[in-house]
């Protein structure tokens, strides 16, 4: 069988696939795809004679991804809750978008197919144009509207599983269907069905348990109902997804995150189609991620510490939120354990922490142990967590050589001013590393705001009786700090630098 017969046997058997799940889809919910993106991919194929999975990575084809990934983000932005999970969120945008990219090659795949006759010679611009009107049509309306019903549904099924799994067994879970002469038979089989959400049946049967399946799992208390033998759940999920078409839907969307059955047929796609499309949301959520940070910052910062976030995700296995204020990121946030054993001697973690925070990781300060890195940190080693943009080693700027350069032998309280508002004389977040007149030292916080003002802030304790209510004044600072110190004191701008994440293990996770 020669490629285009292939791919004629796998559009057929794609077809059949959606058409087989007894669609009752509402048109007008789904936003109107762009075909003129597709068209433009089109026109670049019958361009350059045919289509390669190199050019997946142009603009044009480029566009038909995003454009598939927007109109699923409705789905998933319609049907999430806003309280839901920021790592729900993503995981759900992310499958979205790889999906795109999967279905984006098909389907302009097709287009590169249909370039050619029968005999091999390029057809003329009306005859290709016809089959891409055709494939447009397919793909980009049937098929998707499809799809855009199964990312609701999905979405909906999947923020409840994450709900239900923070009760745990406490309660039961209950499958109903829609209750109405629309159900599929198959289906209604299943109504009624009562387990645990720790029963193996929900990790396949959860729904959606097809194209357009309207069943529902709720959450019962347990015992109101009498529990459904497990084993015999188990044979009735199977046969209700005996065939391949519906065997693919034997996953459970909250527990895996994903939107789409992982063994759809666009996944049947080259080695290398994988890698190209997560570089491709990378690369998007690099962009995205670039919006959020503040304008204080050059492009080259900007998509350094956007990467940098995404490795810090992907490293904890988490998403990050929304940036914080100030007043999250702080009011004892970065250091909530502050009065236990450990916890009062971590400032070298709790200035990063703060920082963090801002940038949206839901992260506070570990204690300090013997041994861990945290106590590696607080022996002049504090800065060591930051980076530059390109990678190499962070420099702060030392006080004794500040005082070198001045021709101070001593530091004072208004040279101690004078070393803060100089060093720190651009709008930023900093880190202090600060040595105490009764010896010992301290890593906090300093930032500059757009308004000019400068504000000590302290992540580690308590800082509610201070000046503002929420700060300490800067003149505790400069009254406090010791006359002369060792060469590890200084300040460093950390708002535009990246963080080590071999670090990562100094930080704890927390919900707020």
């Amino acid at each position: 069988m020669g490629l285009r017969e292939q791919y004629a046997a796998f559009n057929s058997a794609l077809a059949d696939l959606y058409e087989s799940g007894h669609l009752h889809l509402d048109k007008a919910k789904m936003p109107e795809f762009d075909g003129k993106k597709f068209e433009k991919a089109a026109r670049a194929i019958y361009e350059k004679r045919g289509f390669s999975p190199e050019q997946l990575a142009q603009p044009e084809m480029v566009d038909v991804v995003e454009e598939t990934a927007r109109v699923l983000g409705v789905a998933i932005d319609s049907a999430l809750p806003h309280e839901v999970s920021e790592t729900l969120r993503y995981a759900l945008e992310e499958n979205a978008f790889i999906f795109s990219g999967f279905k984006t090659y098909h389907s302009l795949r097709e287009v590169g197919l249909s370039l050619l006759d029968e005999k091999g010679a390029i057809k003329s611009f009306g005859e290709f144009w016809h089959e891409v009107e055709r494939i447009n049509e397919t793909y980009n309306r049937n098929y998707l509207r499809a799809e855009y019903q199964q990312a609701v549904g999905a979405s909906v099924m999947a923020a409840k599983w994450v709900e239900y799994a923070e009760d745990g067994d406490r309660y039961d879970l209950q499958y109903r269907t829609a209750g109405d002469e629309r159900v599929r038979a198959s289906h209604a089989s299943l109504d009624g069905i009562t387990l645990p959400p720790s029963d193996p049946f929900w990790s396949s049967f959860f729904t959606p348990n097809g194209w357009g399946c309207r069943c529902d799992v709720v959450q019962v208390r347990a015992g109101k109902y009498e529990r459904t033998d497990s084993e015999a759940a188990q044979r009735l999920g199977e046969e209700c997804t005996a065939t391949p078409k519906l065997a693919m839907f034997r996953f459970n969307p909250g527990k895996t995150m994903k939107l789409f059955p992982p063994k759809h047929p666009y996944h049947k796609a080259p080695k290398g189609i994988v890698e190209r499309v997560k570089k491709l949301f990378t690369q998007r959520r690099v962009d995205k991620l670039m919006e959020e940070l503040p304008d204080n910052l050059t492009e080259e910062e900007k998509r350094a510490v956007a990467q940098n976030c995404i490795d810090i995700e992907r490293a904890l296995k988490t998403k990050k939120g929304k940036p914080k204020s100030v007043e999250e990121a702080d009011k004892q946030n970065a250091n909530p354990n502050y009065g236990k054993e450990g916890y009062g001697t971590n400032c070298q973690t709790c200035a990063p922490a703060y920082m963090l925070r801002l940038r949206g990781f839901n992260l506070a300060a570990k204690a300090r142990e013997k041994g861990n890195k945290l106590d590696y940190l607080s022996h002049g080693r504090a800065f060591e967590v930051w980076k530059n943009p390109d990678g190499t080693p962070a420099k702060h700027i030392s006080q004794n050589e500040w005082m070198a350069e001045r021709g101070y032998k001593r530091m004072t309280p208004q040279r101690y001013k004078e070393f803060f508002y100089e060093v720190c004389n651009e709008e930023g977040v900093y880190e202090l590393s600060i040595g105490w007149k009764d010896k010992g030292g301290h890593a906090t916080i300093l930032q500059r705001f757009a308004d000019g003002e400068l504000r000590y802030i302290e992540p580690q304790v308590d800082n509610s009786k201070g000046s503002k209510g929420e700060w300490r004044n800067i003149k505790h600072l400069t009254e406090r700090g010791a006359a002369t110190v060792h060469a590890c004191r200084g300040i460093m701008r950390i708002d535009n630098k990246v963080f080590d994440i071999s670090f990562l293990d100094i930080f704890e996770r927390v919900k707020k």
